[in-house]
């Protein structure tokens, strides 16, 4: 549902990489793998990692979350490219128009739902490669790409729906 925001465009300068990898049993992407996607863009820009899974504050409230929020979309605005394995980090790069290159975890969450609703916005891909240069040609294709309108609304019409005709009947 939260892909049914409207998107953000701070036109901030982008410059760096952000890696948000998971560090549980559900990551499958191998260091190697992400240790060679750092040498080939940490050539050219800075290279940071983070998680989706804020330390602090212990207690997220009302009044915390939209700044929290906003925070998350403002530093993945100013990132070249977001290398990721989580849902979270595909749909904050999804808002915010920030190219991505998701890949698969234990469960295949994130994989499902870019090809169910994101594999048209040309700025997100999904892979499972390891091949060193491929992943490379991805990245500079998803580095490359402008962004575009999209709108996932009739990926969820059938639900919408379904919603809206059980709280009619009810009433």
């Amino acid at each position: 549902m939260v892909l049914y925001m409207e998107s953000v465009n701070w036109k901030f300068n982008r410059n760096g990489a952000l890696f948000v990898l998971r560090h549980d049993s559900e990551k499958v992407v191998k260091k190697s793998t992400i240790d060679n996607i750092k040498d080939i863009l940490g050539n050219e820009r800075p290279v940071k990692r983070v998680d989706t899974v804020l330390d602090e504050p212990q207690k997220i409230t009302p009044v915390t979350r939209e700044a929290l929020f906003d925070s998350e979309l403002e530093l993945f605005s100013h990132q070249e490219i977001i290398i990721t394995d989580r849902w979270h980090a595909m749909v904050f790069s999804v808002l915010t128009g920030t190219p991505c290159l998701l890949f698969g975890n234990s469960y295949g969450k994130g994989k499902h739902a870019y090809i169910d609703w994101l594999e048209h916005i040309d700025w997100i891909n999904y892979t499972d490669e390891t091949d060193v240069e491929r992943i490379e040609e991805l990245l500079q294709q998803l580095i490359s790409q402008k962004r575009h309108d999209y709108d996932v609304k009739n990926d969820f019409r059938q639900l919408r729906d379904l919603i809206k005709n059980n709280i009619h009947n009810k009433n």
